[in-house]
């Protein structure tokens, strides 16, 4: 599709805190600020449902929202938000501590200040959802008072969420979206298309099966798994590669495009960022265009 007009407003639930490597650069980050610093860039309406504290990362984390035009709804009078020291190891790999902040502390109250309406569209991160800190979110997800999309990205936090989550969210307006790793946690050792498909179908709720290589797969438990291509690139890092993916898909939906088509978009989207070293490589629709002038 060559014309894209967002319009559907995505409330990006989440995570903003101060990324800082050794070498002492320091940087925004965070899976919901990721996603919502993506969106901005595809022009799409975004409300933020990420808090900030009271502390020297706050100022900085709400800064750099400002200069996004995103609006500062949650603060927390009585923490600053976290951080996440990082230091590259001699085998390429990283290793990181993570200084959890105000976005780890979540209550019916705050979450009940969230402007929604029929059209809003919810993202959240499973970092929120895990553990004792994410009961009120994931009592507020299953009790949403309007039937739109929500697209989770569980992470690594899928093995903290229980059976009786999963069915209190049976919605077919219910997106899981999982990397190979973590559909093999949620469905079991085997084939991932069969497995995903029988979860699909079992719990009302589509997944969004990202299998490297293999592209992606749709599977709605109702239909045979879809698969929408990969877009081949020379991979530079791979940092941030989902969170660009889940901003692409809800920048199709906010659009208005079918499904399969917002998929092929996020495919596109996250193609861009792992071209570039960081996070933060988000493109803009005509970047997009440029990149990938045949789609």
């Amino acid at each position: 599709m060559s014309e894209f007009l967002a319009v559907k407003p995505i409330l990006a639930l989440g995570s903003a805190i101060v990324e800082v490597t050794l070498t002492q650069e320091q940087k925004i980050g965070g899976c919901a600020f990721n996603v919502a610093r993506a969106l901005k860039r595809l022009q799409v309406p975004v409300l933020n449902g990420m808090p900030v504290g009271n502390g020297v990362w706050g100022a900085a984390i709400e800064a750099e929202m400002e200069s996004l035009g995103l609006q500062v709804l949650l603060r927390h009078g009585q923490m600053d938000n976290g951080r996440r020291l990082t230091q590259m190891q001699p085998n390429g790999e990283s290793l990181s501590v993570i200084e959890p902040g105000c976005e780890t502390q979540w209550n019916k109250a705050q979450l009940g200040t969230l402007p929604l309406s029929e059209d809003t569209l919810i993202y959240i991160s499973g970092e929120q959802l895990a553990g004792e800190s994410g009961e009120a979110v994931r009592e507020w997800l299953t009790r949403l008072p309007f039937d739109q999309w929500r697209l989770i990205d569980p992470g690594p936090g899928i093995a903290q969420l229980d059976e009786d989550f999963f069915a209190m969210l049976s919605d077919s307006h219910t997106l899981l979206t999982l990397n190979r790793n973590e559909v093999v946690t949620l469905c079991g050792a085997g084939d991932a298309l069969t497995l995903a498909q029988q979860f699909a179908t079992a719990h009302n709720i589509t997944l969004i099966c990202r299998l490297d290589c293999d592209g992606v797969w749709i599977c709605r438990g109702d239909t045979p798994p879809l698969q929408i291509a990969a877009y081949p690139v020379n991979v530079v890092d791979t940092l941030g590669a989902g969170d660009a993916h889940c901003a692409g898909l809800l920048a199709g939906l906010s659009a208005g495009w079918p499904l399969p088509q917002a998929v092929d978009l996020a495919n596109r989207v996250a193609a861009c960022v792992v071209t570039t070293q960081g996070a933060s490589g988000g493109p803009d629709w005509q970047q997009l265009q440029q990149r990938f002038p045949d789609v």
